[in-house]
């Protein structure tokens, strides 16, 4: 009997201290873990520091980028605005009107900037060609001293120096005439109403009827030939009349009456 209770106590005290042992080794085990689990909290929130930076200096950089991509295209499109206006107003500057007379140039714009027939502003309708001769000068415009002529420029100039420059005449049969007999001539068509394509075809011919007579009309009208026409209907030593002038200005600017007095309009000089 005394043997039996030294082994249950002796068994007592084996399992208690298994079982402290085992309770030392899950306190260790769960602390372990929690230092494992606050390691990748830490871990995890490093991370996410880290994308929420590069997401900021993404950002930063897409909005600067943005900004300066804005900031180039306004440069851009204000430059080649001025280079615009700088080309049409051009001859309103010393560096063209002390070479050339404004009323001399025309403007094209492409592939060259003007055309200047020298002398031909003194042209009137009592002029003869062989009195005053005309030079026929090509101008472009450069707004800066680095800027270069393009390779269509060039090949324009080449073509200049090498005289490969003719004048042609195209002669046109628009209207064909038709052989009508004394009955057709007498029994007249309805008028026929004209389709929208017919009617711009008729206003095409109209346009160049006019130019044969006045190779400049129906173009755009330049700001110099805007300051041309009012400096010249606004001066005052000039004594001319009206119906005086408006003939003077359709020899110098090339132009129908009808053009010139349109313009004289638009502008308020009428």
């Amino acid at each position: 009997m005394e043997n039996e209770m030294i082994l249950i106590l002796v068994w007592a005290i084996i399992m208690t201290i298994t079982l402290g042992i085992l309770v030392v080794i899950l306190l260790n085990l769960k602390k372990k873990h929690d230092l494992d689990i606050h390691d990748k909290e830490n871990e995890i929130q490093e991370i996410n520091l880290a994308i929420e930076k590069e997401r900021v200096e993404q950002q930063e950089k897409f909005r600067t980028t943005i900004i300066q991509e804005r900031s180039n295209a306004n440069e851009s499109s204000r430059h080649s605005l001025k280079g615009r206006i700088g080309e049409q107003m051009s001859p309103l500057f010393p560096e063209f009107y002390s070479k050339y007379q404004p009323s001399d140039a025309r403007f094209l714009g492409s592939p060259i900037d003007y055309i200047i027939f020298k002398n031909m502003s003194e042209y009137d309708k009592k002029t003869k060609a062989e009195e005053v001769p005309i030079d026929v000068i090509l101008v472009e415009i450069k707004s800066t001293k680095k800027a270069g002529l393009t390779e269509k420029e060039k090949a324009v100039r080449i073509a200049v120096e090498e005289g490969r420059v003719s004048f042609d005449v195209v002669r046109q049969n628009i209207e064909p005439q038709k052989e009508l007999t004394q009955q057709q001539t007498k029994e007249k068509p309805p008028t026929k109403k004209l389709t929208r394509e017919e009617r711009h075809e008729k206003k095409e011919l109209q346009k160049i009827e006019a130019k044969k007579d006045h190779p400049t009309a129906y173009e755009p009208w330049t700001i110099s030939n805007d300051e041309f026409l009012k400096n010249y209907w606004n001066d005052e030593s000039n004594k001319q009349s009206n119906d005086e002038k408006i003939d003077e200005l359709c020899e110098k600017l090339d132009r129908s009456k009808g053009g010139i007095k349109s313009r004289l309009k638009k502008l308020g000089l009428d």
